[in-house]
């Protein structure tokens, strides 16, 4: 009797990994065509940005709109809190996620050769995006900058309410001087300490480029897989 249920509680942990490993992707871009349909895009409410670096004092609260987190020391606490003034305006000018949401779009129509559309209801097909994190990771106020984000997307047959498509996406890129506009005498890394330096400007040029890249993830993504749908792959 015991090793029957020990056996059955076997198949149930398999079902369940086995339910977990199709929660996390899954294609039926094969089965459609998209050309001459629409199709819009929603993004569900997103967290607020994480911008991890070292900073004279732990705030225990929020940075940057309530979207900066703060680590432990650095030098100068003056230069840290007017760091922290001009990253708090840089994304409040830039809506990340709804940037990322407008380009994913366009990028995805490019490839699958649909129609964007604003109105979610009349769309054929409606991608379904949710991030759960992004941001700015930097371990230490020396140390190397990286860009991370981690966004789930679904593609909706609108019509049917049937699923064709979902990718997890999750992204972890070192961010250079070049993307923030600057030469690249600057260094091909870019360190908490530097990023502090930037101007306003460069700031938002740069967060800019940042949902941009991440965007043309998400399209690279959904291009991968209707080739391999297509093929048979």
């Amino acid at each position: 009797m015991e090793n029957w249920i020990s056996k059955k509680m076997v198949w149930v942990w398999i079902g369940v990994m086995a339910v977990a490993v199709i929660d996390c992707s899954s294609n039926r871009l094969g089965e459609y065509t998209f050309k001459s349909h629409t199709a819009a895009a929603v993004m569900a409410t997103p967290p607020r940005a994480q911008v991890f670096t070292d900073s004279f004092y732990d705030t225990g609260g929020d940075l940057v709109s309530q979207a900066i987190r703060i680590g432990t020391t650095i030098a100068k606490g003056i230069e840290a809190a007017e760091a922290q003034r001009r990253l708090d305006a840089a994304m409040q000018r830039v809506d990340i996620p709804e940037q990322i949401r407008r380009r994913s779009l366009e990028r995805c129509a490019a490839y699958l050769h649909f129609r964007p559309i604003p109105d979610t209801e009349d769309a054929d097909f409606l991608f379904m995006m949710k991030i759960s994190e992004y941001g700015i990771d930097a371990k230490s106020w020396d140390a190397s900058v990286h860009f991370k984000i981690d966004v789930k997307v679904r593609l909706i047959d609108n019509e049917k309410s049937i699923e064709v498509w979902k990718k997890t996406i999750k992204e972890r890129m070192p961010v250079s001087g070049s993307i923030f506009g600057l030469h690249d005498a600057a260094g091909d890394v870019m360190t908490a300490a530097a990023l502090s330096e930037l101007s306003e400007e460069q700031m938002v040029e740069g967060f800019r480029h940042l949902a941009d890249y991440a965007a043309d993830r998400v399209a690279e993504r959904i291009q991968v897989d209707f080739v391999k749908a297509r093929s048979g792959g």
